[in-house]
């Protein structure tokens, strides 16, 4: 197929990122050349993440005009050093972790973490365009059993989650809170947690995603408009607490119910970005007393996307999506920045 020189993108305008910004669709918008490592990718469908509301309204540094992180498509192109026979027509997915130098000492433990790290939609060019390159040893082969509009939030959404899962170092039987259960990552965690052997306290709002949550397989559901959340954790755990919250919900409040629902000896994994900056309550004296653990967590290493993605083939989690039309993008946006969406946004990239 011939590559044009232009393609549909949705941008920042030319103030740039900021409280008030919104996308604009793009005609003209150059199509990128692939450099030496890379792949040019023809991309078909692309989640919409929070983090990408946090980016266009400057909450995030984010030095490029378009966002996204959750792309899947086909290779239409390579640069050089890249076997075209191998890669050409393969489906192919770009996440979060656009890139790692993988040859520091943070690498050599966790690329996850390599303070060299590039992302896509945050300071590379992002995945709410027709094309985008990639470097080939950074993307993630798709399985061909999932369709691309399903497979586009385990890039991150799914990702996310269930390296989060892996750092509470919870086992089957123990209990686990999901503040955001009903959102984008919670949805997907209480699958991932469920199938793991894990109890799952889902905590969020409305008819809604108390059907959602509970339908997945979530032990109980707690609004947090409605019920004492905290009594209701300690009641379900015999009074000790939780032995992990993973924190998708991006509130002081949260995080600050996330901290009092752990039992002695519990782990916190922070994921939900705070609009708003704000310090965890937690005191030395708590830490020494009860042995809490609090990490941080953003995405998952490849060995991690290729154990979630056997998952997704035989069935065992799958995204709750609802997809839209590329031009509906800003409303999208908008949409999630009120979480005014169930699940995970997908938009369908054009033609």
């Amino acid at each position: 197929m011939a590559i044009p020189q232009t393609q549909t993108a949705a941008v920042l305008p030319p103030t740039g990122a900021s409280p008030t910004a919104h996308v604009q669709i793009s005609t003209t918008h150059p199509v990128p050349v692939p450099q030496d490592g890379d792949l040019l990718i023809k991309l078909e469908y692309s989640g919409v993440c929070h983090s990408d509301v946090h980016s266009i309204r400057g909450e995030t540094p984010m030095l490029t005009d378009v966002a996204g992180h959750e792309g899947v498509g086909k290779v239409v192109g390579v640069g050089t050093g890249v076997d075209e026979q191998g890669w050409k027509g393969k489906q192919v997915g770009v996440r979060w972790l656009y890139s790692s130098c993988l040859s520091c000492e943070i690498c050599a433990v966790n690329n996850t973490a390599c303070p060299n790290q590039k992302n896509a939609g945050a300071n590379v060019a992002g995945t709410f365009q027709q094309y985008i390159v990639a470097p080939a040893k950074h993307v993630t082969k798709m399985p061909s059993e999932l369709s691309p509009d399903v497979a586009a939030p385990l890039l991150c959404a799914g990702i996310a989650m269930y390296s989060s899962l892996m750092k509470t170092k919870t086992r089957p039987g123990d209990w686990l809170v999901l503040p955001g259960a009903g959102g984008g990552l919670g949805h997907m965690c209480i699958q991932i947690a469920v199938k793991k052997g894990l109890k799952v306290i889902a905590v969020d709002s409305g008819e809604a995603k108390r059907k959602l949550c509970l339908s997945l397989g979530a032990t109980s559901f707690l609004d947090y408009k409605v019920d004492d959340v905290e009594a209701g954790v300690k009641s379900l755990t015999s009074g000790l607490g939780a032995h992990a919250v993973i924190c998708t919900a991006n509130n002081e409040p949260a995080y600050t119910q996330s901290m009092r629902m752990l039992r002695n000896l519990g782990v916190l994994v922070c994921v939900g970005i705070p609009s708003v900056p704000f310090r965890l309550p937690a005191t030395p004296f708590d830490m020494i007393v009860k042995g809490l653990t609090i990490v941080g967590n953003s995405a998952g290493t490849a060995q991690e996307m290729d154990e979630l993605l056997e998952m997704a083939v035989a069935g065992d989690v799958k995204a709750h999506i609802e997809v839209f039309d590329f031009n509906e993008i800003d409303n999208v946006l908008q949409k999630l920045g009120r979480s005014e969406i169930d699940g995970r946004a997908v938009v369908k990239i054009p033609e």
